[in-house]
């Protein structure tokens, strides 16, 4: 039986991830389906459904599927900083906070405009879990991105989400589709010399400034929930040698996708373009991630270049 290479890895994960794992939102009310990953146990599925302006995160399907299922998985399980290839995404958990997180700010019209999540929903614990990075949601599993780009000019190899988490894809009663990224939420594979977080400082200039953005008409990503902790986080602010102490913040926030220029780039830099075979019962597929990337690009977000288009890529 063929499996996807990504379940394949998440299984070898989970196999050897021990009794530790963080148990995920709504487990023991088993009303979404089972998670995947390494910090959620294993209920029996359930089922979903979208409700507008729900108060429960119980009842609101998050699920990681379109982004898991057309794409490679990074194979090494283990998170540590490294040159990763061979894939688009790495399943990596955020980590939480280790003292108490505050609920700093929210946006009402991104909760319950786009989310189809009611207000009220601020109040919860499990929605303070959850933007906090302590739970994921049933359905959905933490990815971080490998894309590659340019620093001061020059070409600066792989970058990635070296502190940022995509939790999730939600398609709202708009048949809108956004996915969902923690921003300051730990390290991953792509952190190299950096802790994985975000300051408070640098999370209230994220949190205003795209909304200001977009209320001011500039298309951008954005924000839905700001939380701060009690967390040392060390940042030399002025690049002057002054390192001081500042409290760690995460925002979470949303775009139609994230992916990027640098996500092409990093697949031809890497010269990650020939055709990959995967095997499916007794049939063969020749695929190119680089291809691969391209039409679910063009599919998502292009639609008006049709698809046997001899310049759609370009």
């Amino acid at each position: 039986m063929w499996w996807p290479p990504w379940l394949a890895a998440w299984l070898a994960w989970a196999c050897g991830a021990g009794a530790g794992r963080r148990a995920p939102l709504c487990a023991s009310r088993g009303l979404c389906r089972a998670p995947l990953g390494p910090n959620a146990s294993h209920p029996e599925p359930g089922h979903c459904q979208r409700q507008r302006g729900a108060a429960d995160l119980c009842a609101w399907p998050l699920s990681s599927e379109s982004l898991l299922d057309p794409f490679p998985i990074d194979v090494i399980q283990e998170n540590y900083a490294r040159n990763v290839r061979n894939c688009i995404f790495s399943i990596v958990y955020p980590t939480p906070f280790k003292s108490r997180v505050r609920l700093v700010a929210v946006s009402k019209e991104v909760l319950e405009n786009i989310l189809d999540l009611d207000i009220s929903v601020k109040g919860t614990s499990d929605f303070l879990q959850f933007i906090s990075g302590g739970k994921v949601i049933l359905g959905s599993v933490p990815l971080a991105h490998r894309y590659g780009g340019h620093q001061f000019g020059s070409w600066a190899g792989q970058l990635g989400d070296g502190r940022a988490h995509l939790i999730g894809v939600y398609t709202n009663r708009h048949g809108e589709r956004w996915e969902l990224q923690l921003k300051g939420s730990g390290k991953t594979p792509y952190s190299r010399n950096g802790d994985g977080r975000a300051v408070l400082r640098s999370s209230v200039r994220e949190f205003l400034c795209s909304e200001a953005m977009h209320y001011l008409g500039i298309p951008t990503s954005r924000a839905a929930s700001l939380v701060v902790s009690d967390d040392d986080v060390w940042r030399d602010q002025f690049y002057n040698g002054n390192i001081k102490k500042e409290r760690g913040a995460i925002v979470l926030r949303l775009a139609k996708s994230w992916f990027r220029i640098g996500s092409l780039e990093i697949l031809a830099h890497s010269g990650e373009l020939d055709l990959q075979r995967f095997e499916f019962n007794l049939h063969k597929f020749c695929l190119s991630y680089y291809r691969r990337l391209l039409d679910f690009i063009i599919q998502e977000h292009f639609p008006s270049i049709a698809m046997n288009d001899s310049n759609g890529y370009l």
